[in-house]
């Protein structure tokens, strides 16, 4: 068997018709490792951060149907990453999700799907570059720092965070890795030694039926999903991987598990709590360290705002790339980054908190908008990306029954999730909603009308890469 491999390798013949470039031609491709993105998707999901933060919030919501909505939300982000990887197997593009709709359901969907993507990037990358700055002030200040003090902790880490893009991906996704493996190693330490000092009381990790509500477990599912996304921005550093259809599926799977089984851990660590000692709800009332909590969560919040800032920065180059947005996001330096659009979508993510707090607004004013935002845009995307599979597959001969089932399932879900979110969100933050229904439809309207007054953007929407002549076993034929 390995004679005749060798065989045809040695008799093969060069091919010279793949061309000299890419559409990603500057960037720096096949360099990352499948490592760099499991960095990227698990610190954009951030789950030394939530887990310190959301459970209790998840318990007020749901009661005892709390661990119930983390395994359910698991199980949901599981059947989205299984659909994901039908196409990052096929297709690699810093565009991700945006050029996988754009494949399966055309241009004007696939141009909903960027918005939103896009959208949900930005407003998670503002809340946690907020939040992380926040906590840390509170550590320098006192209970109620100044709001100077958190706009120059916001600036400098925006700073930080626009250094970092610019300089390349593995130094981002490198720091990602440090950042978010301190966070979640120390927190899972911490909740095993709540479950500890709690007697491992678990009996409410048991639903009761007392607890039970269809609109309260489904609203905590929609809660508990903000915890895994951006589980799949790894996928947007495919032409920067080497192997990337291979490394991505593997990738995203592998960050949606290792974040389940933090929250799973964490979750129980709470719920633990909850059941030996009524009043502290929370680790740090059980651990006595406060301080180092905050200074976890602010850490892991700020690696989550680098990691969201790298995914919007890869989805504006293949917009860019594309047409639809200006050619400074498409351009890179001579490290192969697209720098100056990563400089620019950090200097616009650090300038609404900043301008917020300077006009005496606070971060609860921030998080009217950027809640629904981040909920609506990662869930329409994942769900539009589900809808698309079947027909992508099916475009190219490879549909089957198991695909169909293995899309619809998640994307029912998904749909379920959004319906109840957005009832909920009309009764308790219309404002909120309109401001991010209203954002997203100009984004939509406004890449709709570019498509329509120039045939040759809508003829590249979904653009994605391509193998060249340099990436053959031994480069372009001589000629």
């Amino acid at each position: 068997m390995s004679s005749a491999l060798a065989d045809a390798i040695e008799m093969a013949r060069p091919r010279n018709d793949l061309g000299s470039a890419s559409p990603f031609s500057g960037l720096r491709r096949r360099h990352a490792h499948t490592v760099d993105v499991v960095a990227q998707s698990v610190a954009a999901t951030a789950p030394a951060g939530v887990l310190l933060v959301h459970p209790a919030a998840a318990y007020a919501r749901s009661g005892s149907f709390a661990f119930l909505d983390i395994a359910i939300t698991i199980t949901l982000v599981v059947g989205v990453g299984l659909v994901i990887g039908m196409f990052a197997r096929r297709i690699a593009s810093t565009g991700s999700l945006y050029t996988f709709a754009v494949r399966g359901l055309g241009s004007h969907v696939g141009l909903i799907a960027g918005a939103a993507l896009g959208i949900g990037y930005i407003a998670v990358a503002i809340n946690t570059l907020t939040a992380g700055s926040l906590r840390l002030a509170s550590l320098i200040g006192g209970d109620t720092p100044s709001p100077w003090l958190t706009i120059a902790l916001i600036t400098g880490f925006g700073a930080v965070i626009a250094f970092v893009v610019a300089r390349g991906l593995r130094m981002s996704t490198r720091m990602l890795l440090v950042l978010e493996s301190v966070a979640v190693v120390t927190v899972l330490g911490l909740s095993i030694a709540a479950l500890s000092l709690t007697r491992w009381d678990v009996g409410l990790l048991v639903p009761r039926a007392a607890d039970f509500s269809l609109e309260a477990v489904i609203t905590g599912v929609a809660f508990a999903l903000i915890g895994f996304v951006g589980f799949e921005s790894g996928a947007a550093l495919g032409p920067e991987t080497r192997r990337p259809f291979a490394a991505v599926p593997r990738a995203v799977m592998v960050s949606v598990g290792a974040t389940g089984l933090v929250m799973l851990v964490g979750t129980a660590a709470q719920l633990s709590i909850v059941a030996e000692r009524p009043g502290a709800a929370s680790l740090s009332a059980v651990t006595g360290l406060s301080r180092l909590i905050d200074l976890i969560v602010a850490i892991s919040f700020l690696a989550c705002a680098l990691a969201m800032t790298n995914a919007a920065t890869r989805l504006a180059f293949a917009m860019s790339r594309e047409g639809l947005l200006p050619r400074s996001f498409g351009v890179v330096s001579r490290r192969g980054v697209p720098a100056v659009g990563g400089i620019l979508l950090t200097a616009a993510i650090t300038a609404v908190p900043v301008t917020v707090l300077a006009w005496g607004g606070s971060r609860q004013d921030i998080r009217i908008v950027t809640a629904p935002a981040s909920i609506l845009g990662f869930v329409l995307a994942y769900a539009l990306v589900c809808a698309a599979a079947p027909f992508f597959l099916a475009r190219i001969g490879e549909l089957t029954v198991r695909a169909v089932v293995l899309s619809a399932l998640p994307l029912g879900g998904l749909l379920c999730v959004l319906g109840f979110y957005l009832a909920a969100t009309l009764r308790d933050n219309l404002a909120g909603l309109v401001w991010a229904v209203g954002i997203l439809g100009a984004v939509v309207v406004a890449g709709s009308l570019r498509m329509a007054r120039h045939p040759r953007v809508a003829a590249r929407i979904g653009v994605h890469d391509w193998p060249t002549d340099a990436d053959c076993i031994d480069g372009p034929e001589r000629t």
